[in-house]
């Protein structure tokens, strides 16, 4: 089944201008998002089981840091660690609440995440964190990375 972000991308790649006007959309869509106090991104059950059984077993709070990097094969990355108990949020940070987990993350992330959902998924052939993310326009075959 093929990737519904993938299948949306457009069948050339994008101009400068296309670029920066997708990324002025993102970031006014993740002001507005946190001015309506909704959440940026969604936790589903499956993830949010997952990190509070990795947090209890390691003594850490129920919450994740969430970042975007530059790398992997398609040009940014996913970054995903547990956050300590009773971790404040940094003074250039967004926190997120869904299905009883905080996520932390700075505004560069939240931009690209915005609308996002964070799964977790355990299969024979993979096992892990899967974020289904609206704004990707292209993707890996392995899911680890994207591209805008």
């Amino acid at each position: 089944m093929a990737d519904p972000a993938v299948s949306d991308a457009p069948a050339r790649p994008l101009t400068l201008e296309e670029k920066k006007a997708a990324a002025r959309a993102r970031a006014r869509a993740a002001r507005q998002a946190q001015q309506a106090g909704s959440g940026v991104l969604e936790v589903s059950d499956a993830a949010a089981e997952y990190i509070r059984t990795v947090a209890d077993r390691e003594g850490k709070g129920h919450g994740v840091r969430l970042r975007i990097l530059a790398g992997g094969c398609s040009g940014l990355e996913y970054r995903i660690d547990l956050i300590e108990r009773g971790e404040p949020a940094g003074p250039d940070e967004r926190e997120a609440e869904s299905n009883g987990i905080r996520v932390l993350m700075d505004l560069k992330s939240a931009i690209y995440v915005t609308g996002s959902v964070v799964d977790y998924e355990s299969t024979l052939l993979r096992r892990g964190f899967k974020i289904r993310n609206p704004n990707a326009t292209s993707t890996c075959s392995c899911g680890e990375s994207f591209g805008v």
